[in-house]
């Protein structure tokens, strides 16, 4: 990373004598989730040429090689694991305080592996993706990746690590069978997810899961989106405020308010609630910031001096053209 300034997660890196350039510590798992669905994206839909696929799947290359040969976990610059990047078996099966990662870290792993698969048809990501699932348990630590209590519940960033993991774990998996579980574990993740009328998960849901069966016992049941998720994640896209000033909101004192039920307010902000239908208030009556920000929240003490980008309106709204649930006029 080049930066003129420096923090608290920012080093410099040792050897370099120009002093420009810095080593971010500390980096997470929610990163390595980002930039693996962004790489796989990029590499098939925007790289033209082999020099710059070439690039990309060096990348990919490298960060995977790091994970594999450091027992499935990113080592900082101390030599030491950070402090959610940390996907191995030991603890995924064996440990207790990483019981609530489990699910979700399984996911991740198993969708890096299959996407470096898919850039370089090289057999031993292959190998170690096979490896993981029969020897290790992973396919089935990651039918339940989300295990709180129902909608409103647990942590957003988790819910967007999970969504972009699915999409290319759905989308380059070629045995059916696997492919009918993942998305049998999306299509429950999804039943959670609803009711926050997301635009990005009600879209990646629908890419990926069109077409599947549930693989359960008493028989398939079609997985395809509905008619109305479309309309939810369109609605949600319609009502995007253009201003993107982060302005203070209070929906708390509102009749039509319901409060989130005790069971669920575990780790996080009490003053949570929904409308009377179940679903989150709609997204220009209160504060919006990113895909992961809480939509169960009543009031933001914002104060207008923070403005937001753009891009969570607009990577939604380009995969909603891409996979044809939209269409300009």
């Amino acid at each position: 990373m080049r930066t003129k300034t420096r923090s608290g997660k920012l080093f410099i890196h040792a050897g370099r004598a120009d002093g420009q350039w810095f080593w971010k510590c500390d980096t997470s798992s929610d990163e390595l989730d980002g930039h693996y669905f962004l790489y796989a994206t990029y590499y098939d839909l925007v790289a033209d040429t082999d020099e710059e696929k070439q690039r990309v799947r060096d990348v990919v290359t490298a960060i995977t090689d790091h994970l594999i040969d450091h027992g499935y976990q990113l080592v900082d610059w101390d030599g030491q694991p950070t402090r959610w990047a940390r996907f191995g078996p030991d603890l995924m099966n064996h440990d207790p305080d990483w019981a609530d990662e489990r699910g979700l870290n399984s996911l991740s792993m198993l969708s890096y592996l299959k996407t470096a698969w898919h850039m370089t048809q090289d057999g031993k990501y292959q190998k170690a993706y096979e490896d993981l699932i029969n020897n290790h348990s992973y396919l089935m630590n990651m039918l339940v990746p989300k295990v709180n209590a129902g909608p409103g519940t647990g942590n957003q960033s988790d819910d967007e690590m999970a969504f972009m993991s699915f999409y290319n774990l759905i989308k380059y998996e070629e045995n059916p069978k696997l492919r009918a579980s993942y998305a049998g574990a999306m299509y429950r993740y999804f039943l959670i997810e609803r009711p926050e009328k997301n635009r990005l998960f009600n879209y990646i849901y629908a890419a990926v899961c069109e077409g599947e069966k549930y693989p359960g016992p008493w028989g398939g049941a079609d997985l395809s989106a509905s008619r109305e998720v479309l309309e939810e994640a369109a609605d949600t896209l319609v009502r995007i405020p253009l201003d993107r000033i982060m302005w203070p909101h209070k929906n708390s004192h509102r009749l039509d308010i319901v409060p989130m039920a005790p069971h669920t307010q575990f780790d996080t902000h009490p003053n949570r609630g929904h409308l009377r239908n179940g679903y989150v208030i709609p997204v220009d009556e209160r504060t919006f910031e990113f895909w992961n920000h809480d939509p169960w929240n009543l009031d933001y003490r914002n104060d207008g001096r923070v403005l937001a980008d753009g891009e969570a309106f607009l990577l939604p709204y380009y995969m909603g053209l891409y996979h044809k649930f939209l269409a300009e006029e």
